[in-house]
């Protein structure tokens, strides 16, 4: 009973977490990207607002890379549940930055808006503890995608009410700020119920040297150990495929389909229906049967092929019909090859060994946009190519990797 209680806290918190997040997603490319926000004034081209866009959008994944393995290691020194409240402080004072950047029309406060939030997101981090905390190994698949539920239902609703929240046609007084503001109310109801009910799940505390380049240590260390070396270059180089995914089908939506933000915040929402299904109905009971490796081999190519086919539809109604292949494949590839890594992680090294695994993913995300933004205002489908084609290349890299645990 106290196990199940405990498993619901965590999702009640990541999927407060992740509505707050999906709040935000429909109102970025919109917000610089179109010639209404005020951000730019209209004569500014495509280019300059597209490698803005992907400037904004890096500064949040580079803060994370530096302080996901912090957060991760000082949660294995200090407990979750501190860790888990000092990040949701830290993320409403960023939510409110971002809001009067949006207010004053300020490029500056809105950078400094997302570099905040980057810094304090271990909340994912410290959930992913958390369950490896309270999990035995085959569970932890089955768990993991009790997380990846709650993100799919973060992204069902806030993406949809983001958006039209967003919407002056649905109420005069909404605007881009009236997202943020409902994001920061729901952060500081997360904050009260972890204070009341999140629990401590650490049994041994680590204590160790904590400095701000451990998340540089830990790529290093990453790469550098035979025995993960290769799982490691999996999981970085499908997320960066992903990642072009991610950052830049906004741009797509917004130039090719003509998407303001409550079509972004329906589209997003129908991809966060899709996941949770897939969690709820599909991961979960498949992975009571397969082992978490067995769940990557085959969804990694489908992964590659859905992402693909997304250069092919002239109309907006077709993409409804790729996005519930992508939201299946990516979100078990991504909790398997998670559940895969944690597995190779001893009890006490739970935060650490998840943090260099999220710090290597924050990386990846890092890097489409900092060189992707110029490349895309000139050719629009380069991310459908790249994530495509680097999502293959992970599962090509995983198949060694498969084989050699097919025989243990």
């Amino acid at each position: 009973m106290k196990k199940s209680k405990t498993l619901f806290t965590i999702f009640i918190t990541v999927f407060l977490d992740l509505l707050g997040v999906g709040l935000i997603i429909p109102i970025l490319a919109p917000l610089l990207l179109g010639k209404n926000s005020g951000i730019f004034s209209e004569t500014t081209s495509l280019t300059t607002r597209t490698i803005v866009f992907g400037l904004l959008m890096a500064t949040y994944s580079i803060s994370q890379f530096f302080s996901s393995p912090i957060l991760g290691s000082l949660s294995d020194k200090y407990g979750r549940r501190k860790l888990m409240i000092f990040s949701l402080i830290v993320t409403i004072f960023g939510y409110l930055i971002f809001t009067l950047g949006i207010h004053y029309k300020s490029l500056i406060l809105l950078f400094i808006g997302r570099i905040i939030p980057g810094l304090s997101s271990g909340n994912i981090t410290i959930a992913y503890s958390s369950l490896a905390d309270v999990s035995t190994p085959a569970e932890k698949t089955k768990n993991f995608g009790l997380v990846g539920m709650a993100f799919g239902l973060g992204f069902v609703i806030g993406p949809f009410i983001g958006g039209h929240l967003a919407n002056d046609n649905v109420f005069h007084l909404f605007s881009f700020e009236t997202p943020f503001v409902f994001a920061i109310i729901l952060s500081l109801l997360n904050l009260y119920l972890v204070y009341r009910n999140f629990p401590e799940t650490l049994k041994e505390r680590k204590d160790e040297q904590i400095t701000i380049l451990k998340g540089i240590k830990n790529i290093i260390l990453a790469f550098s150990s035979k025995r993960t070396r290769r799982l490691n270059f999996v999981i970085f180089i499908n997320t960066l495929g992903f990642a072009f995914f991610t950052q830049f089908f906004l741009v797509i939506l917004v130039e090719k389909f003509n998407f303001r933000q409550e079509n972004i915040g329906s589209l997003y929402g129908f991809m966060g229906l899709c996941v949770a299904l897939s969690q709820g109905l599909i991961i979960r009971p498949l992975s009571k049967r397969l082992r978490p490796e067995k769940i990557a081999i085959f969804t990694l190519p489908l992964l590659s092929i859905s992402l693909f086919l997304l250069y092919f539809p002239k109309e907006a109604i077709l993409l409804y019909l790729i996005i519930p292949f992508i939201a299946f494949a990516q979100s078990s590839s991504n909790l398997s090859l998670t559940a895969t890594s944690s597995n190779l992680a001893k009890e006490n090294e739970q935060g650490e060994k998840l943090g260099v695994t999220l710090s290597m993913n924050f990386l990846a995300q890092s890097l489409p946009p900092l060189f992707g933004g110029a490349i895309v205002a000139k050719f629009i489908y380069f991310p459908v190519y790249a994530a495509s084609t680097l999502v293959f290349l992970a599962w090509l890299l995983f198949i060694p990797f498969f084989i050699r645990n097919l025989k243990k």
